[in-house]
């Protein structure tokens, strides 16, 4: 699931990956003109535990391990803004305030606007973050999703796995033939499963072709620091979209 993780990592308050950030911190990586401070990979981790609810501060081990795959997921990020830019991918002001309306019909009245401020995140702030990841999820789906070919024998298989399942006997023929799935679905799902399968060989291309530089003493002073400043749940959660 390394693409659901990386989308869920980017979560919707990530502002760190910039093409120019006016932050004088040390530079923790950089791809291209693209960089991320240490100030913005801080941020950027403590808004990723508050979305998420993933704190592992009694367990230094976990701690440390959560970051790592932050780090990760920032620098697939990184790759994926720099080739979007090459393949001229944007998203326009109007593209991304229908997107924003959508996610906030998830709230009622005014809920949205105060978890952003109980949360210290402004609107700007969120706006950029999903304009970014909307731009992500617009390159998988033009390099991966949409060159998938689901064949005949490949939907014949997924449903003789299906049935080869245990059945429910007590269920009657009706209730499990209105639960099938429908080709739609079973295209829709093949197709997220062999964009998952393709999707490390893709990646690990691109980094080729957008080389990721990490200052390895920065990350080792990084990995390192205390937790504390993730160590207290936030008062409030908001959800991934």
């Amino acid at each position: 699931m390394a693409i659901a993780i990386l989308l869920m990592g980017w979560n919707p308050f990530f502002q760190g990956c910039r093409q120019e950030s006016r932050s004088t911190s040390m530079i923790l990586m950089k791809v291209g003109a693209r960089t991320v401070t240490v100030d913005e990979y801080r941020r950027s981790l403590n808004i990723y535990r508050t979305s998420t609810g993933s704190y592992g501060d009694d367990d230094l081990a976990a701690a440390r391990e959560m970051q790592i795959r932050f780090v990760q997921q920032l620098a697939d990020q990184l790759v994926l803004l720099e080739h979007a830019q090459t393949l001229g991918i944007e998203v326009n002001d109007q593209e991304l305030d229908e997107a924003l309306e959508a996610f906030k019909r998830d709230y009622p009245d005014d809920v949205f606007e105060q978890l952003l401020l109980e949360n210290a995140i402004t609107l700007e702030e969120w706006k950029a973050s999903l304009r970014t990841r909307l731009i992500i999820e617009r390159v998988i789906q033009k390099e991966l999703e949409d060159q998938i070919r689901i064949s005949e024998q490949d939907m014949a298989q997924f449903m003789a796995q299906i049935q080869s399942e245990p059945q429910d006997v007590e269920a009657d023929t009706e209730a499990q033939e209105a639960q099938a799935p429908s080709d739609k679905a079973i295209v829709n799902q093949l197709r997220r499963s062999k964009t998952e399968t393709a999707y490390a060989d893709w990646m690990a291309a691109l980094k080729k072709r957008y080389p990721v530089e990490i200052d390895q003493a920065v990350l080792q002073t990084v990995l390192t620091e205390t937790a504390d400043t993730g160590s207290k749940p936030p008062t409030a959660r908001l959800n991934d979209s």
